[in-house]
């Protein structure tokens, strides 16, 4: 059984799922498409400012923990984006926190 509470999942996140089509001349484009929304945990685990010429870019990357059960999130993936409190984020990568618990560690950077 899993060991994060009800409580912990607060944050209500809204998951876009991409697809790739291939129009008549060959380009390719990439679609997002609203998905289901989830209850996670979400916390912001750094932040970094980057300046280049006259201006500068904030980078801030976001842990979300969520109850992962097949089937029902299966649509996650790293090149799903999320949003959350109307921010999109970028999916890094997905973890599973233990193999025998249905928690999944979700990897997320702030889109600009």
């Amino acid at each position: 059984m899993s060991v994060i509470s009800a409580g912990q999942l607060r944050h209500r996140v809204t998951v876009y799922t991409a697809s790739t089509a291939v129009d008549a001349y060959g380009q390719r484009s990439q679609t997002l498409t609203i998905g289901p929304t989830i209850y996670a945990e979400v916390r912001a685990i750094s932040a970094a400012e980057t300046s280049y010429g006259d201006g500068a870019a904030m980078r801030t990357q976001y842990q979300i923990r969520t109850r992962w059960r097949t089937g029902t999130n299966a649509g996650i993936d790293a090149t799903s984006q999320l949003e959350y409190r109307g921010d999109r984020l970028q999916v890094q990568g997905l973890v599973r926190e233990r193999e025998e618990e249905d928690v999944m560690l979700i990897d997320a950077v702030r889109v600009a």
